[in-house]
């Protein structure tokens, strides 16, 4: 294997001091026919600097920070696979944190003491402890899911998801309705914005609603203990995974409801029957939130950021004549 050739190989070579090269490798000022020469060695013998040498010297820290609440959540991956996608410079340091707050402040701190340019956070809920460890981070955070206005922010557009299948609900014309949703203080956009609309527009219906977890497994249990006393045509999950478990519980009690869930996944059509979802594209939401990172590493804007993702109703079999 070729040697690679050193600052000092390359002074040598160019008969300049050390010090030379280095100004030169950093953007500072060198003669212009010293310059030339500097610039023939390091095109003749491929020369890359030690990025990480450089970045120390420059006091230039190119790790980011992302807190990630659960890694088993598809929405989740495919924002990480985004954030990847639109990186050209940057290392992720990753933690989750498994729905903790505990956790979540531990990473908070851990990625604090890292000394990272930048915190990325998909979280599920701000309590006040997780606020100020957030504001006390001295480099800029970015948060998706929650629309906090002390912090530049990723959302999805939750009230108008829940304005929108509520609307589509009421089109359906069911007689009895069960909704499976979260505590609005584990998650208040999925919990509650993704919800408002719903509710309005089945006011008048006859409307179930319970709490569960963001498992399938726990779903289906969930769903099983109401729809075993309950006959239901119209089913609606905050998320698709939920749908999915109380689809598997409608299915166990011989029941022949219609089911909706809230996102984009390759389970929505996996399952039988292919699952109508309001779907995000969490992919480029990914995307959104690292330029978003980097636009205000940058340029420092005076004014909180705030960006707010649409999505769409898709129609599938679940919603029609399938059974």
């Amino acid at each position: 294997m070729e040697k690679k050739i050193t600052i000092a190989d390359i002074a040598r070579m160019a008969n300049v001091a050390k010090s030379t090269v280095s100004r030169y490798l950093n953007g500072g000022s060198v003669s212009e026919k010293t310059r030339r020469k500097i610039d023939t060695i390091v095109s003749d013998y491929n020369y890359q600097p030690n990025a990480l040498a450089q970045n120390l010297k420059l006091k230039i820290n190119h790790t980011v920070g992302v807190i990630v609440p659960r890694l088993d959540s598809t929405a989740q991956v495919e924002m990480l696979r985004g954030l990847d996608a639109a990186n050209d410079e940057d290392t992720f340091l990753i933690v989750n944190t498994y729905q903790s707050v505990a956790r979540e402040l531990a990473a908070i701190e851990k990625l604090r003491n890292q000394h990272v340019s930048g915190l990325i956070i998909l979280t599920a809920n701000i309590t006040d402890d997780i606020r100020d460890a957030l504001k006390a981070f001295d480099v800029p955070v970015v948060i998706q899911g929650q629309d906090e206005g002390d912090f530049h922010r990723v959302l999805m557009n939750d009230r108008q998801a829940g304005d929108i299948v509520g609307q589509y609900a009421m089109s359906l014309t069911p007689k009895k309705v069960l909704l499976l949703t979260i505590p609005e203080q584990q998650d208040w956009s999925i919990g509650h914005e993704r919800f408002t609309g719903v509710y309005h527009a089945l006011a008048d219906y006859d409307v179930t609603t319970i709490h569960t977890k963001f498992n399938i497994d726990e779903a289906r249990n969930d769903a099983l203990r109401v729809m075993s006393e309950n006959t239901f045509d119209l089913v609606i999950g905050a998320t698709d995974r939920m749908t999915i478990g109380a689809l598997q519980a409608g299915i166990a009690t011989h029941q022949s409801a219609k089911y909706i869930g809230f996102g984009k996944s390759d389970l929505s059509t996996t399952v039988t029957p292919h699952l109508t979802s309001f779907e995000y594209d969490f992919y480029e939401t990914g995307k959104l939130m690292y330029n978003l990172l980097k636009n205000v590493r940058e340029n420092n804007p005076s004014e909180k950021q705030r960006l707010v993702f649409d999505g769409q109703l898709v129609e599938r079999e679940s919603t029609q004549n399938f059974y």
